[in-house]
């Protein structure tokens, strides 16, 4: 039997009953090994309709009924969607992966990062995926991350789980607001610590990183009012080329005279997690996928957008992560731009494009805490009025709140360990396949309890469940995430806590000058300098 053609009324065809429906008891009255064990079928609730609404048979059918639904007028075309996806993913942890490289070993790092970009590309996929089969259950155009969640325990196989739908809903939106806006604070820093090593150059007395992140805050306060992605679509566009320059400067520094000599093949044990949270940071976009699809014009689209963008940043990783390792060893910093050649024009104008690209990751990433305020921002007892002005207040309060935790913690590693480990792991790795399993897991049906009903043969009803290979693949991603998260967030704060005895904010990788004279045993800083003493900064 063929496919239902999906209806073109703005009504979804599968669209799921919930609980108590006489309907829907109907349903499950059919399948009684599941009403013994008080399990609903996620997939199977409706037989017809549902025939439809497998996860990965019914994508085109999802997405054909997005496409009609929105109405957005400041909806993005696919080179902007583009743009969005290579800015939201293209920041401060690109630069940071030669760092991470450093804990994990050159034999060791490059496949564990090739392995961890083709996870969190797939757990983006999965998230989009049970997005849309959402959308078209509940018959609603777009769904942000936590209301993915909030459907798939509430819609899941376990009714002991379904009342607590809510607390899924809040953990999701808890850890996307401690990830983004813990973004904006490493953006701080890095934007401190790069404008602070270039402008120093020419003025002697300027001040110290702390002071910068404050100056930096001021513009970055009237620039947090831009409430479209369309229009921070023109910023995406200047952002991206700003970035392929700086990138190709970066490159043509670090590519000649690459030493395997100054790199280990494997680290110690120890500092692996620190490899992870670095690592997982750098997969930062896992929280603005959802509003960049959510936003799109042709949502159909984007998987293959998806694909193309995630392959070119994947690639960009692992090359700059291996061979910023080879040439910098062991000294590399934080941000590898703070290692580049401290007094030669064409290195700092890297320093100054790249910092322009992250003002405008700054953007984007504040975009979605906003997002997830919205609701409260609007409620509809509040006037207009008042809701222009909570949303004025809120942006200039949590502007000045990151700005505030990067001058607490000026340490640009430190932070990204502990975002990556704490935060990203969450969002990146153990929710996705979790949804995923929620979502599509058919407890207590069998080929041949459905088959007679359905009318199928065994290989199409066996695509209206999830395999025994899926589940296994679903409980292996979200252990390895776990896994990283305990690790790398204990050895992240262990970390801090040093660094903080030491109050150690001045040096190379926190944006120092040195004097004039400097020199140094290897040539890792300054490529016009001789290299003949070794100087320590304190």
């Amino acid at each position: 039997m063929g496919r239902v053609k999906p209806d073109h009324s703005p009504k979804p065809p599968c669209a799921r009953t919930m609980t108590g429906n006489k309907d829907s008891a109907k349903n499950y009255n059919t399948f009684p090994e599941t009403m013994k064990n008080e399990q609903r079928k996620p997939l199977l609730n409706g037989i017809e309709d549902n025939a439809n609404c497998d996860g990965n048979a019914n994508y085109e059918d999802d997405v054909e009924f997005a496409v009609r639904s929105r109405t957005n007028p400041h909806a993005t075309s696919d080179l902007a969607t583009l743009m969005h996806l290579l800015k939201g993913n293209i920041g401060t942890g690109l630069l940071g992966l030669p760092l991470a490289i450093d804990h994990a070993g050159l034999a060791l790092g490059p496949p564990l990062l090739a392995v961890m970009a083709i996870v969190c590309v797939h757990c983006m996929h999965v998230l989009v995926k049970c997005s849309k089969h959402f959308c078209r259950v509940e018959g609603v155009p777009s769904m942000d991350y936590s209301t993915v969640m909030e459907n798939a325990i509430r819609h899941g196989p376990y009714v002991s789980l379904q009342k607590y739908s809510y607390v899924g809903k809040r953990a999701v939106d808890t850890f996307l607001m401690i990830t983004q806006l813990g973004f904006c604070c490493v953006y701080f820093v890095f934007m401190a610590q790069n404008i602070r090593q270039v402008v120093s150059l020419y003025w002697p007395d300027a001040p110290g990183l702390r002071v910068w992140m404050v100056m930096i805050c001021v513009p970055i306060l009237f620039l947090s009012f831009i409430r479209q992605l369309k229009i921070l679509a023109w910023f995406s566009i200047a952002a991206n080329v700003a970035t392929v320059v700086s990138l190709a400067i970066i490159f043509r520094y670090i590519i000649p005279d690459m030493d395997v000599q100054l790199t280990k093949l494997v680290a110690n044990a120890s500092s692996v997690p620190m490899f992870f949270g670095t690592a997982i940071y750098a997969f930062e976009g896992i929280g603005v996928i959802l509003p960049i699809e959510n936003e799109m014009r042709h949502p159909d689209h984007f998987p293959f957008i998806l694909n193309i963008g995630m392959f070119m940043v994947s690639a960009l990783y692992i090359s700059l992560g291996v061979i910023g390792y080879l040439h910098f060893g062991d000294k590399v910093c934080g941000s590898i731009t703070l290692n580049l050649p401290i007094r030669e024009p064409l290195a700092q104008s890297a320093k100054v494009l790249y910092s322009f690209s992250i003002l405008t990751g700054w953007l984007l990433q504040f975009y979605v805490p906003m997002d997830l305020l919205s609701p409260w921002i609007q409620k509809p007892e509040r006037s207009h009025k008042k809701q222009i002005l909570l949303d004025a207040v809120v942006r200039i309060l949590l502007t000045i709140f990151t700005c505030a935790c990067a001058v607490a913690i000026p340490n640009l590693g430190d932070y990204i360990t502990l975002i990556g480990a704490f935060s990203s792991s969450m969002l990146a790795l153990i929710f996705p396949p979790i949804i995923e399993y929620l979502t599509f897991y058919s407890p207590g049906v069998t080929d041949a309890s459905v088959e007679p009903l359905m009318g199928k043969e065994p290989d199409e009803i066996r695509s209206l469940r999830m395999s025994k290979w899926s589940i296994l693949k679903d409980f292996l991603i979200a252990l390895f995430g776990f896994v990283g998260f305990v690790a790398g967030t204990i050895v992240a704060v262990k970390q801090i806590v040093i660094d903080l005895s030491k109050d150690t904010n001045e040096g190379l990788c926190s944006g120092e000058v040195p004097p004039l004279n400097y020199t140094t045993t290897v040539p890792f800083y300054n490529y016009t300098t001789p290299a003949t003493t070794n100087i320590t900064f304190t």
